[in-house]
């Protein structure tokens, strides 16, 4: 994998730039790199907006590695909340990995699980407010019934409650998703109890945020009023005003173990073991022992100014970007605008487009070829132009852009929905400035790509109408209406340069006879016949037609009259030759007349087809008199 003979751990989680994936990478990558495996992370976005279709194309990337080959794999799985990602990923994973596999922060039957001690946990943020603050009524907003972390710490705070002799009422504990959307009904849930609830434990920081901007839209006071706490350890509780008391988890530690663990059972993948971490209680503004050193805030607000200033320019450049692309109908061009922009993704190092082989005329999209096709490499800001590398799926890059040193990548999907078009890969230059995926950039090219798709199909229909309307279906030549088109086009050229117009009718002699004594099917043999000796023999730039039932025309610009009387009697013997040959019990003739000069001002093409005829006429009559055949 990646042409340079290293190990190579495997790592597979949704949204590599939220917080606790980044973190996690972050740790992944400064291990590995230390001892010398490549790393390959799997990233989809997932099913947002619940678009089954999308979801289908996203789910793709993880039938991307070759997972035979993996030396480690290292899962994060609650990240992911489609429950048929986790199937696919767990079903490959215990199917066709014989290596070292590491679940985070989830337990999994048949896996090392590095998991947090969740009820220990929220069990010492409890005794937080019981003990340093004196409060005792207190709420808890867990996280799905049916979640295991929440079920966790949950029984975390009923248990506390129940060693200080506390009651948990109903109105005590809420459900929630979390995520920030329930905030105004978990409120609305604890303060419909009286007396109001002296601090409300929250069993992640997205809730807690959630619920403490509500207090403060109800105009209550946090901590003078209400207490307010989250788990986790994410910026946003830092970044909230007022900042948030939280349990922070050493998510970075945790993939720098990982590591550890999978290099320590190289030799013993089947040796399984649980490892426990337990969370730190981080005191903030919202309980109200916040330590007066606030330095860690301050520089937290700056850097969210900063960042908000990015993600503002962000924003304008995708737009741009956007804008550009409009144009592009090819690949090649998309690749010429990308390079433009892809300097906005903070700490990029290289940026690859790997697409399935030969995209544009494939008819199933449902799946990556075997064989890839590197159609976009920009290397440190600088494009590599119009590429196509071939390589082998189970390498995921050619060797043209790895080299022998430790190689970590990420590998996002790239698709239109349900259809797969290839991966993105992109590689950063240090851990701290890795995994900054973009959605927004992801779904432009992708769209991108499936509008040059639909440019190309039309162009394809385009053409096939043309051909319906210009060429003959018997024999497909151009038909009359291409005679004028085409042949029109060089009659005219021919005029503004003074060059020479040949143009010769060619008759199929005897075709009634051929109809009446044999059938109409081999009156179309004839015909074809005489097309194929009108290819072989008439060359160059001429046009060929069909131009009426048994009537051919040649036209050419630049053909003198020697040339164009040799291409008459090579036809002759082309059809001298079959009918030698015996194929069939009746012979093939055809007359020609021909016009070749340069065309005059009053020259028109129907003057040079009348005149072709003419002479074509009276050639058919000496052949028939020569072959002793009846004049009618």
């Amino acid at each position: 994998m990646f042409s340079n003979h290293r190990k190579t751990i495997g790592v597979f989680l949704n949204r590599a730039r939220s917080e606790f994936q980044n973190l996690l990478c972050k740790g992944v990558i400064t291990e590995a790199e230390k001892k010398g495996y490549n790393v390959a992370i799997f990233s989809a976005f997932g099913n947002y907006g619940e678009n089954e279709k999308y979801y289908e194309g996203e789910k793709q990337l993880y039938q991307l590695p070759d997972y035979e080959n993996l030396d480690g794999v290292i899962l994060a799985l609650d990240t992911m909340e489609e429950m048929e990602t986790r199937r696919v990923i767990l079903e490959n994973v215990q199917r066709r990995c014989h290596c070292p596999v590491i679940s985070v922060r989830e337990a999994v039957e048949g896996c090392n699980n590095l998991l947090v001690d969740n009820k220990a946990s929220t069990e010492e943020i409890t005794r937080h407010f019981l003990e340093e603050h004196g409060l005792t009524r207190l709420c808890f907003m867990t996280g799905p019934e049916d979640r295991w972390d929440a079920i966790e710490r949950l029984d975390g705070f009923r248990k506390t409650m129940e060693e200080y002799q506390l009651p948990v009422e109903e109105h005590q504990i809420f459900y929630g998703d979390f995520w920030t959307n329930m905030g105004k009904q978990a409120c609305d849930w604890f303060l419909n109890d009286q007396p109001m609830p002296q601090a409300i434990l929250c069993a992640n920081d997205y809730m807690a945020v959630a619920v403490a901007s509500e207090l403060i839209h109800r105009g209550i006071r946090i901590p003078e009023e209400i207490c307010v706490s989250g788990y986790d350890g994410l910026d946003d509780a830092l970044k909230f005003t007022p900042s948030i008391t939280t349990m922070m988890l050493p998510f970075y530690e945790m993939g720098s173990r990982a590591v550890d663990i999978i290099d320590e059972k190289q030799d013993c993948p089947g040796r399984i073991e649980d490892y426990y971490y337990k969370a730190e209680v981080v005191t903030r503004e919202s309980c109200g022992c916040m330590q007066e050193d606030n330095s860690e805030i301050v520089k937290m607000r700056r850097d969210e100014h900063e960042k908000i200033k990015v993600e503002d320019h962000l924003r304008m450049q995708f737009n741009f970007m956007s804008i550009w692309l409009g144009d592009c109908h090819t690949i090649n061009e998309i690749s010429d605008q990308l390079v433009t922009y892809v300097g906005n993704i903070d700490g990029f190092r290289n940026y690859c487009v790997a697409f399935s082989e030969n995209l544009k005329d494939r008819e199933d999209y449902s799946d990556y070829s075997d064989t890839m096709e590197l159609r976009i490499h920009i290397d440190n800001g600088g494009s590599r132009g119009h590429i196509n590398i071939p390589f082998d799926k189970k390498e995921l890059l050619p060797a043209e852009v790895t080299d022998e040193s430790p190689q970590i990548w990420y590998f996002v999907p790239l698709h239109f929905q349900n259809k797969t078009f290839g991966y993105e890969a992109l590689r950063f230059w240090t851990p701290e400035v890795t995994g900054n995926l973009f959605l927004d950039w992801n779904v432009i090219v992708s769209n991108k790509v499936q509008d040059c798709l639909v440019h190309h199909h039309i162009q394809k229909l385009v053409v096939e109408l043309e051909n319906m309307y210009d060429r003959d279906a018997l024999t497909g030549l151009y038909n009359r209406r291409g005679l004028e088109t085409y042949g029109g086009q060089i009659f005219r050229e021919a005029k503004e340069k003074q060059a020479t117009v040949f143009l010769a009718i060619i008759d199929l002699d005897g075709m009634k006879q051929i109809n009446d004594n044999h059938g109409h099917v081999e009156g179309d043999f004839a015909l074809k016949t005489v097309c194929a000796a009108i290819r072989e023999s008439c060359t160059g730039d001429s046009i060929h037609v069909r131009s009426g039932g048994d009537e051919f025309v040649v036209v050419a610009e630049g053909v003198e009259e020697q040339t164009g009387l040799s291409w008459m009697k090579d036809l002759e013997d082309y059809l001298e030759r079959f009918n030698e040959s015996g194929q069939k019990n009746y012979a093939i003739h055809a007359s020609y007349g021909y016009v070749c000069r340069v065309p005059q001002e009053e020259d028109t093409m129907e003057i040079y087809v009348k005149e072709s005829d003419e002479v074509m006429y009276k050639n058919k009559i000496e052949n028939k008199k020569r072959r002793n055949e009846p004049l009618r």
